[in-house]
């Protein structure tokens, strides 16, 4: 099924005023790398958002929505985006990961509007995420552009912020885009053809986060991290939530330094606080990520990690007691059991609860530990470390138990 263009849809209001936002953004560039005028690229990058709001308006008001503008629209927006993020690297080079991301994204979200396109002769309109992803990206932005001696670390907690919501925004458009090209269209040959292709683009994103993290492994020490955090709390609180979620999605660092650092930021409650939201952000990206997996996910974790398997034989009726006890008896990375009991379907409620409450322990103790790092004589330091050696003997001892009860079973 082929999809045309009518005349009549591509001569309107709206689509000019998206043509006029690709006309600003060499204005943009010039006198943002050029010019140096900081405040005059804000004034017209400003300009071009208004013009895209306004032309999402009209269209609506005066049934000018048409299949080109749903194309033409998203083209300028993109396009400007990638300028900014360009206009940038002039100041953080680093930022050329931020705009990799970008592209590998919407490269993506081409093939698959392309795809739904050609095999729907449909053109969908930008889902809530996808929004959500755009305003972050140029509320971050905007703020480097407005002030050009923010601290670096700053502009490093924004480009996090942004990467993620990058990162959720592709996940779930990857989910929209399959419900639709795997319905009767595709059939089941090209639907398990869709799903793998999938599966592999999400497992080459995973892999180069993971050697990035490799490659940079000696900077997420306790010291290495305090220096990179801002002495403004709110700031060093979202770099402690950007590293939370930085952590839910590779298995090659280790949850109890970010736990020490944050008794070491702040005092003794709003480090417990703290470490018990960032748990939560910590269990529930890597969850989410295994349930979508689904048995699949079951099978190739298993696979992997034998241990895994064992897990099965803890579960009972009460899931917040098998979410517990698959925390508390260590014998796997966090990140790994996350994404094996949301591949499991256990309840998310159920896991969350089981999860605050296996880790609590290590969400208090770490940062006592933080706290007296400078004494590990102190009785706290020594109490604290105790404790966590203590229940890791602990845990060793019941997951032993149980699996000799089971084995003789």
């Amino acid at each position: 099924m082929h999809h045309r263009f009518r005349r009549q849809d591509i001569l309107t209001i709206p689509n000019a005023m998206s043509l006029f936002r690709l006309l600003l953004i060499p204005v943009i560039i010039w006198l943002y790398c050029q010019q140096k005028r900081y405040l005059w690229a804000v004034a017209v990058t400003a300009l071009s958002a208004a013009t895209d709001i306004a032309d999402g308006k009209i269209a609506r008001r005066f049934s000018m929505v048409s299949d080109f503008g749903k194309v033409l629209d998203p083209v300028a927006d993109k396009l400007t985006q990638a300028a900014l993020m360009v206009c940038l690297l002039s100041r953080y080079s680093w930022l050329w990961m931020l705009l990799a991301l970008f592209v590998v994204k919407e490269t993506m979200m081409v093939v698959w509007g392309y795809l739904t396109m050609r095999l729907t002769d449909c053109i969908n309109s930008a889902r809530w995420y996808g929004k959500l992803s755009t305003v972050v990206l140029y509320a971050s932005i905007m703020v480097l552009f407005l002030f050009p001696q923010l601290p670096e670390t700053a502009a490093v907690v924004l480009a996090v912020v942004c990467a993620f919501v990058m990162m959720l925004s592709l996940v779930l458009y990857g989910n929209f885009y399959s419900a639709i090209l795997t319905k009767e269209v595709l059939g089941e040959k090209c639907r398990q053809i869709t799903i793998w292709i999938w599966r592999i683009f999400l497992g080459v994103i995973w892999a180069g986060i993971i050697a990035v993290l490799l490659i940079h492994k000696k900077d997420f020490t306790v010291n290495e991290i305090l220096k990179f955090t801002p002495s403004n709390s709110i700031l060093a609180a979202l770099t402690m939530m950007a590293l939370f979620a930085l952590k839910s999605i590779s298995i090659v660092l280790y949850s109890g330094i970010l736990y020490a650092v944050s008794g070491i930021l702040f005092p003794l409650p709003a480090a417990i606080l703290l470490n018990i939201i960032g748990t939560a952000v910590m269990v529930t990206i890597p969850y989410w990520i295994g349930k979508k997996a689904g048995s699949a996910g079951v099978e190739r974790i298993a696979e992997k990690y034998p241990k895994a398997g064992s897990l099965r034989k803890f579960r009972r009726q009460n899931d917040v007691i098998f979410v517990l006890i698959a925390r508390t008896v260590g014998i796997l990375p966090c990140d790994i059991v996350s994404l094996y009991l949301g591949a499991v379907g256990v309840n998310y409620q159920r896991y969350l609860i089981g999860c605050l409450i296996g880790m609590l322990r290590s969400a208090i103790t770490f940062p006592l530990m933080g706290m007296s790092i400078r004494n590990i004589r102190s009785p706290l330091f020594i109490t604290a470390l105790c404790v966590e050696l203590l229940f890791m003997i602990v845990s060793i001892l019941i997951y032993m138990r149980y699996k000799k009860k089971h084995e003789k079973g």
